[in-house]
């Protein structure tokens, strides 16, 4: 085993503990928003809280080094992460299954093949329409007696109509032999495909925060009186 291995080992082997520490935190919620409020009143009353202008040289280079660091550390982490899982044993045997399934399937069996798609298809179309209708409080009665023109309601009948919209998804033999996938909110989505969007939309949330937090300054007030800090 490498050492880039054995590293990741060890810092995979604390999955349990972030577990824990993630139940822990959801727990004392409570605690920790108090706390940070308390956090908070203290920096109002003991400093002054003033926005840096956003335009200038040093907040520009400041961002920027924060971002391009934090940008490297998570797609570092995220592709460690992908290989680490890469090199289980249970992703290679699965792997090895996939290739051996392959090789079992000849030209012959392409018709069969293609039925079993077109079959699955059309029952994966049913199970999303089951699925949709069942979460919204609805049932198939209701999606005939809208086909059929009858009216529920404004909201009723949009929701109707999306799912009455739903198509089959398009899957083929060359689809399951080529590991590739070109449908979209299905279970037959290959999420390789919309990994990239998914990543920098996540990315989001941490950019405005650190746009934030570069363009904030605290500044200790200066000539507090003792009855200044008991207010406080």
């Amino acid at each position: 085993m490498s050492k880039q291995d054995s590293a990741l080992d060890t810092l995979f082997d604390y999955g349990s503990f972030i577990k824990k520490a993630r139940a822990g935190l959801v727990n004392n919620m409570g605690k920790l928003i108090a706390a940070s409020v308390g956090i908070l009143m203290l920096a109002v009353t003991f400093t002054t809280v003033t926005f840096d202008g956003i335009l200038t040289e040093e907040f520009a280079s400041s961002l920027l080094l924060l971002l391009t660091s934090s940008y490297i550390i998570y797609f570092s982490l995220e592709d460690a992460g992908e290989k680490y899982g890469e090199s289980t044993e249970e992703y290679k045997a699965a792997g090895e299954r996939y290739a051996a399934l392959r090789k079992m399937i000849g030209g012959e069996d392409i018709e069969d093949l293609r039925d079993f798609c077109t079959e699955y298809s059309e029952r994966e179309l049913e199970f999303r329409k089951s699925s949709a209708l069942i979460s919204h409080g609805l049932t198939q009665k209701m999606l005939k007696e809208y086909c059929d023109g009858k009216s529920f309601g404004k909201k009723t009948d949009r929701m109707l109509a999306k799912i009455k919209a739903m198509q089959v998804i398009k899957l083929t033999p060359n689809t399951l032999l080529s590991r590739e996938a070109y449908t979209k909110r299905s279970e037959l989505e290959n999420p390789e495909k919309r990994k990239l969007i998914s990543l920098i939309i996540k990315l989001i949330p941490s950019t405005v925060c650190m746009t934030v937090t570069v363009s904030i300054m605290l500044t200790a007030k200066e000539g507090m009186s003792a009855s200044d800090v008991l207010n406080g």
